[in-house]
């Protein structure tokens, strides 16, 4: 029985305590999660030192072989 009322009080407390932002606090947060999405799409792009450097002349290759097939066909 003492569990049930600890819980029960828990529970008044929580909902009690919760309010929703203000309008500022809202704008505040909007405002953060633009910032931390555009830092996000820079945290995906590799670093150009930690890319092998055949992996480099592989791409280039494929590269020249892809732009000289377009001009064959006129493309």
């Amino acid at each position: 029985m003492p569990l049930q009322v600890i819980l029960l009080l828990l529970l008044l407390v929580g909902t009690a305590t919760a309010r929703p932002p203000t309008a500022d606090e809202a704008k505040e947060e909007v405002r953060e999660q633009q910032v931390n999405d555009s830092k996000d799409d820079y945290d995906t792009l590799p670093a150009l030192e930690h890319i092998p450097e055949s992996l480099k002349e592989s791409l280039k290759k494929q590269k020249l072989r892809y732009l000289n097939m377009l001009q064959q066909h006129n493309l």
